[in-house]
């Protein structure tokens, strides 16, 4: 089997597939941790809320309340 020498538009062609493919995978990994950080703040909120809940059925008041 005989190989084809690659041509410099090849060459060009494989770069931009590399430097496409490394964003993609920087982008989705930024996503990633966005979408962690959501998940995190929600949990943090939920149990926020349930305490604060939990305190005004047991003492009939809200302990952050003004």
């Amino acid at each position: 089997m005989t190989l084809i020498p690659p041509t410099q538009e090849h060459d060009t062609r494989q770069k931009q597939l590399r430097d496409l493919n490394q964003e993609h995978r920087d982008t989705l990994e930024a996503l990633n941790h966005a979408e962690a950080s959501i998940v995190r703040a929600r949990k943090l909120n939920d149990l926020n809320y349930h305490r604060r809940r939990k305190a005004i059925l047991a003492n009939g008041h809200d302990d952050n309340a003004e």
